[in-house]
């Protein structure tokens, strides 16, 4: 079956620079004017720093000192730092209140792979900031940007080489109030799972890798086949759930390198390596709601009563589930370049990013399908991890009147195993937990991911004259290729011809499902995942792109950028059911092949002294993911909930009107103040589906949103007087930033939605009044109205450091309303942040040393998901975060 969708625009603004004259000037200057004085010069731009005035779009940057002074470990966490951005799930970023499947993160100029089944944006938290060296987010588009640019982009470029020899070390150690020290969970595993690999106890038993690729796990297999795939499944130490301690977190890094100089050129090296674990215990209420008769909400599954007889009131719940979650992080990077004349560079960047994520889960609920209580037991092992590999060039041919160009060619590979995802369901009595003992009461799944992704292009930069005034003509080339492949084969055991011996139900479950116990009648394994919609699918999206424009001082305070970007774009997402039919039969297959001529235009004006205007217009679109078109059924971990796509989902297109006041009043000192716009033409939401006893997603094209927002910026420096009594106050460089965003967006529903549904492999169309799906004028899934931090602090001339740091996100929609069934919205309150990082150096053995404090999350604030109807509030998903504490240590040679 093939669902193929294809459009195209006209390209125009093919004849932009047909004006522009080829007579080479010095670069831009620091820009004069005369007063009526003549002995008098105004010096307009004596503030405004290199980065703003060198850029006519919006753009926030984050450098070296700001990832210092922060104490940010990893990416994510940093760029909350910045205005009109958050997180998900403290991974994917948010800009201006669209979620992450608008922004885009190139690093080197490159795309980054992302390891997720669920996203196609790359995690930041898996990027350590050791490796980096500068950050930029851009919030309007400029063409040489790829097309997807919806919210911004996060330019992320890694460290340079270095201008001689060093070597830093570091280590740190902390606590967490909510998981250090407290019992958790964990279950035995591999011998090497505290290095965050597993020794080969997580791989594909031979006699089930025999068959994975040609054949389906039952009854039809031999029964001493099919037996010895079922005994062959690692029991005890993947099964059995064990309370523990949880342990400190800690980590350490190494970084070096060193700069060789030759006669005419020189060569640089640098190497960095990381490694970090910590513990992780979140404790709370899950469940999931329904309406029931009187329309009221009403929990279908979730905490039990005292009496273990009903679901509880909501008024009186209490915790029902627990997950601790021992998370590995190592990277290591490694650079080589040569340089050579003037301006002329070729570098090579190899990096390995890995996170391993050990979890071990209990939840009790009562079910209203089976009118008891239920406790499920769940162990899990994901491997995420890119690999990304760049050569890169830097040049500057002073004989070709000053050209600059910049090429790449990068090739990368992120990848998640999960193997063995194991769960088992006890039914909770008066005299204990007993085995449920049915197929729906296990499950030992394998799933993978991998994401492929090669780039090739180059950025030009020509300096010429148009009316005796600077102009700088910008062209380029992309080829983008994406591939990705993922799978879940899910396993159970089912009863035998007798079943298992009512005695043996509540034994330990090793006991249950050792080797003696599968057999033909009492026990035997079979495949139960594709039953209903396939369980694989293969993805592919190739863009080819051109751009041009033209960066022109119209005059000494006017500066205008336009240029169009085209682009080629062909996705295709098949779905099949696992293993693949050499004949395609069974295969969904959709084709989103789309043409762009995408137009910005920015203007700068700076009419008084450090005081300029920008305004933007643009068009840019968003393609769906994969796993939004795959028409397959994928469990969700993160939020343990099920969700299928939908193949019948377009791109999203978006028309954007930006403009920012910029007031410099000292050097790192200024005042903002930004307004945009943004009219989104099929904005993709993700709404909840009624189906079996989980939560359960799906994805639609709403037909049409609007988005507007307010950002505001203020940073300061200044020192507090001498006469103040307070001595510590003296001899520092204070400092004050600030940062609000307001953003309020509407969904229509006048129009229709398609959704899909449908037997295994025959979806079908349905399009549906959107009214009976999406609230007219809702805001958009996963926006925040309100966005804010607080930096205050000081630098001194011994090198010590303090950031007091304060970061409010208000709440969002995590998943949107159905309103054919009646089912509300689920919104997420995100922790309000206030952290504490100090810093400063000590003589310890006779050695300086940088040692580093930080208190994070000092307001305990607890994540909450909840539903709301009239007057009852049903909580989905709630947990405490707790306050965390660290320490590090630092040295370089």
């Amino acid at each position: 079956m093939v669902i193929k969708m294809t459009n195209y625009r006209p390209k125009f603004m093919a004849a932009l620079l047909a004006s522009a004259s080829a007579v080479s000037t010095p670069a831009f200057a620091q820009t004069t004017e005369n007063s009526e004085d003549e002995d008098t010069i105004v010096i307009r731009y004596r503030y405004i720093p290199e980065e703003r005035r060198s850029s006519s779009e919006v753009a926030a940057s984050l450098s070296i000192g700001d990832l210092e002074m922060t104490g940010d470990s990893d990416l994510a966490s940093a760029l909350v730092r910045v205005t009109g951005l958050s997180t998900v799930g403290g991974r994917f970023v948010v800009v201006r209140g669209l979620n992450e499947r608008y922004s885009n993160t190139l690093l080197n100029g490159s795309p980054m792979p992302s390891p997720e089944p669920f996203r196609r944006a790359a995690p930041l938290d898996i990027l350590p900031t050791n490796v980096l060296s500068d950050v930029i987010v851009q919030k309007t588009f400029s063409p040489e940007y790829p097309g997807e640019f919806g919210g911004g982009v996060i330019g992320i470029e890694t460290a340079g080489l270095p201008d001689g020899p060093f070597l830093s070390l570091s280590f740190s150690g902390g606590v967490d109030t909510a998981s250090t020290g407290v019992s958790g969970l964990t279950y035995d595993g591999s011998d090497t799972d505290w290095l965050g690999f597993d020794d080969g106890l997580r791989d594909l038993p031979g006699p089930l890798d025999a068959i994975f690729q040609t054949t389906r796990v039952g009854n039809n297999l031999p029964a001493d086949q099919q037996q010895a795939i079922g005994r062959s499944l690692v029991n005890s130490e993947l099964w059995v759930i064990q309370e523990a301690a949880n342990p400190f977190n800690g980590g350490g890094q190494l970084s070096l390198g060193d700069r060789f100089e030759f006669d005419g050129f020189s060569i640089g090296v640098l190497a960095s390596a990381r490694f970090d674990t910590s513990w992780i215990n979140r404790e709370g209420i899950r469940g999931k709601a329904a309406i029931g008769a009187n329309d009221e909400l009403i929990y279908e599954n979730g905490p039990a009563n005292a009496d273990g007889d009903a679901v509880a009131d909501a008024d009186n719940l209490s915790d029902n589930f627990i997950v601790t979650e021992n998370v590995v992080e190592a990277s290591g990077l490694f650079s080589g370049g040569i340089e050579w004349g003037v301006g002329h560079e070729i570098s090579l960047l190899s990096m390995a990013l890995r996170s391993t994520s050990k979890e071990a889960r209990i939840q009790t609920e009562f079910n209203a399908g089976a009118s008891g209580v239920f406790r499920s037991d769940a162990t899990e092992w994901f491997e995420r991890q890119v690999v990304f590999n760049q050569l890169r060039g830097e040049h500057l041919f002073d004989d070709l009147f000053g050209l600059g160009l910049d090429w790449r060619v990068s090739n990368a590979t992120g990848t998640r195993e999960a193997p063995y995802q194991r769960e088992v369901v006890y039914e909770v009595t008066d005299s204990g937990i007993v085995y449920a003992g049915d197929l729906d009461h296990n499950l030992t799944a394998f799933s993978e991911i991998q994401d492929n992704t090669s780039d090739y292009g180059f950025d030009a930069e020509l300096p010429l004259s148009l009316m005796d005034r600077d102009l700088l003509l910008e062209f380029g080339y992309a080829s983008t290729s994406r591939e990705r492949d993922a799978y879940s084969r899910r396993f159970s055991f089912e009863q035998g011809s007798t079943g298992l011996p009512q005695d043996l139900l509540d034994s330990r479950i090793d006991y249950i499902f050792a080797n003696q116990n599968i057999t033909d009648s009492r026990m035997r394994l079979v495949e139960t995942g594709g039953l209903t919609l396939p369980e694989a699918y293969r993805g592919a999206l190739d863009v080819e792109a051109a751009y041009a424009g033209i960066d022109w001082h119209v005059s000494d305070f006017v500066r205008a950028a336009a240029g169009v970007r085209f682009e080629e774009g062909e996705q295709t997402v098949d779905t099949f059911a696992f293993p693949a039919n050499a004949n395609d039969s069974g295969i969904v297959e959709t084709v989103l092949a789309e043409d762009y001529a995408l137009p910005t235009v920015t203007l700068t004006w700076t009419f008084a002294d450090n005081l300029q205007l920008r305004t933007g217009y643009s068009q840019t679109i968003t393609r769906p993911q994969f796993r939004e078109l795959a028409f397959a059924e994928f469990f969700n971990t993160d939020t343990d909930q099920r969700f299928q796509g939908n193949p019948f989902l377009v791109n999203t297109e978006m028309t954007n009107w930006d403009m920012r006041l910029e007031y410099y009043f000292g050097r790192e000192q200024f005042a903002t103040v930004g307004l945009f716009h943004k009219e989104i033409e099929n904005p993709i939401e993700e709404f909840i589906i009624p189906i079996g006893d989980g939560l359960n997603t799906s994805f639609i094209n709403a037909p049409s949103a609007e988005l507007t927002g307010l950002e505001l910026e203020y940073e300061r420096n200044f020192q507090f007087p001498e006469s103040w009594e307070f001595g510590f106050l003296h001899d520092r460089d204070w400092f004050l930033k600030l940062n609000y965003t307001y953003i309020q967006s509407e969904v229509s529903a006048e129009g229709n939605v398609i959704v899909a549904q449908g037997a295994f492999g025959q979806p079908q169309a349905l399009s549906l009044n959107a009214a009976g799906f999406i609230e007219d004028g809702r805001a958009l899934q996963g926006q925040s109205e309100h966005l804010g931090n607080i930096q205050f602090g000081f630098e001194a001339a011994d090198g010590s450091r303090l950031a007091i740091l304060y970061n409010h996100t208000s709440e969002r929609t995590r998943a949107v309303a159905n309103l054919s069934d009646n089912l509300p919205e689920i919104v997420e309150e995100v922790p309000n942040s206030l952290d504490v990082v100090y810093s400063r150096i000590v003589e310890i053995a006779g050695n300086e040393w940088a040692i580093g404090l930080e208190a994070r999350n000092l307001l305990d604030d607890d994540y909450e998901a909840y539903q709301t109807s009239g007057d009852t509030v049903l909580p989905v998903d709630t947990y405490a975060v707790g306050r965390q504490f660290g320490i590090s240590f630092s040295r370089s040679w």
